[in-house]
């Protein structure tokens, strides 16, 4: 193995590099947090809706529905994405997004098997995400909006079914929407 020795000009224009990969990965992938918090969020207060007799359709229709699009716009953004190679950032984030998704659809089947509520699961879930995309951003913003995610999730514990899908819309908007809109940088 052949070492090269840097001066430290050269290793901070690596690790420079390396940030503005990571910056520039966030900023790609942040419609995805936004599109999915708001989707979520969406079916929740629909379903809420529902239950309360404002809206009159089946009430699983808005758990298809809005991830459905979701599914569609995801794909779409990232088959039409230019970018070719993952730095490692994006390839960690995506693999661990990619584990939590299976966790949230496991989740949801042993919640509904047992008749259950999914949420304190689903908010854990994403939480863990938040928080560790925060750490690894360095990012105050989303560490803090993990934990908002996790409080929820206690929360949930508490409420009635219904409350509880109006407190997971909410946790949505405030931990995965707001910060995705707010933070402009990393």
């Amino acid at each position: 193995m052949n070492e090269t020795i840097l001066n430290p000009n050269e290793s901070l224009a690596i690790i420079q590099k390396v940030v503005n990969s990571t910056r520039q990965d966030y900023h790609i992938q942040r419609k995805f947090y936004i599109l999915w918090g708001m989707l979520i969020a969406a079916a929740s207060f629909s379903q809420y809706a529902i239950l309360n007799h404002i809206l009159s359709i089946p009430w699983f229709y808005p758990w298809i529905f809005f991830p459905g699009i979701g599914l569609i716009l995801s794909i779409f953004w990232g088959l039409s994405s230019k970018k070719t190679s993952l730095s490692y950032y994006n390839h960690f984030v995506l693999t661990m997004w990619f584990t939590l998704y299976i966790a949230i659809g496991l989740s949801l089947f042993i919640s509904l098997f047992n008749q259950i509520s999914p949420f304190p699961y689903l908010l854990v879930c994403v939480g863990i995400g938040t928080s560790i995309s925060g750490f690894l951003m360095k990012n105050r913003l989303f560490i803090l909006c993990g934990l908002i995610f996790g409080i929820g999730a206690i929360y949930c514990l508490y409420l009635p079914f219904q409350q509880q899908l109006l407190l997971n819309g909410a946790c949505m908007i405030i931990g995965n929407v707001m910060p995705n809109l707010i933070s402009h940088h990393v």
